[in-house]
């Protein structure tokens, strides 16, 4: 159900001919007229207490008695928003949950980064474990160099988009990002370079345990 805010930073002023004036720029206030079944200072406590956001039935109901019509509300609260002093909004959606999948300074980083912009975040680092899907929208693969294809594997099994975030001979890499049933993924990428470098999947096996190694500025722009 849509829900309306009044901009906080406007305040809400009754004068003295019982109108009502939202902000106190001459060049941006905002008149409002009583709808029938209102006074001016009934409108004048309904728009402050819109400061947090309300529904239109809501207000109604905030209005008291003798409650104005939800036709009146509603075109009040067409007036505001053309205005531009009163926000619509949709009920907010679900956060987005990333699960951090390794153990290094990557990791670390990313994960705080993460959590900082409102993001769900969730850790993971055993090498063979299972990384947990459940209600994840991505997995960030961080600081391994070589992902285990056994955890590749339950995240196409699961078909959750997941992203490799490493460090190679002092570079940061990001991606590709693999959308499982969409886009190309890691195994794939592992399968080109074994045809340019038959010798691949020998170092790749050795490459499997070992983890981002970079100073510190590297790490902080491949985090970001």
């Amino acid at each position: 159900m849509r829900r309306y805010a009044l901009n906080p930073a406007m305040p809400v002023l009754l004068r003295p001919d019982a109108t009502v004036q939202v902000g106190w720029d001459p060049r941006r206030a905002v008149l409002v007229h009583p709808p029938a079944g209102l006074t001016g200072p009934a409108l004048a406590r309904l728009l402050r207490s819109m400061h947090d956001p309300v529904t239109a039935g809501e207000l109604v109901t905030r209005a008291g008695h003798p409650e104005p019509s939800r036709e009146a509300i509603t075109a009040l609260l067409d007036g505001l928003v053309a205005a531009g002093v009163v926000t619509p909004s949709r009920p907010p959606l679900r956060s987005v949950s990333v699960r951090v999948h390794g153990r290094g300074p990557l990791s670390d980083l990313l994960s705080g980064s993460l959590r900082c912009s409102g993001t769900r975040v969730t850790r993971s680092s055993r090498r063979h474990a299972v990384v947990t899907t459940d209600h994840t929208d991505l997995v960030v693969l961080a600081d391994a160099l070589i992902t285990d294809p056994r955890v590749l594997r339950d995240l196409h099994t699961a078909r959750v988009p997941h992203l490799p975030v490493r460090v190679r001979d002092g570079t940061g890499l990001v991606g590709p990002l693999v959308i499982p049933g969409l886009t190309s993924c890691l195994a794939c990428a592992d399968l080109h370079r074994s045809e340019r470098d038959a010798a691949w999947p020998v170092l790749a096996a050795q490459l499997r345990h070992a983890v981002t190694t970079a100073d510190r500025a590297t790490v902080l722009g491949t985090a970001a």
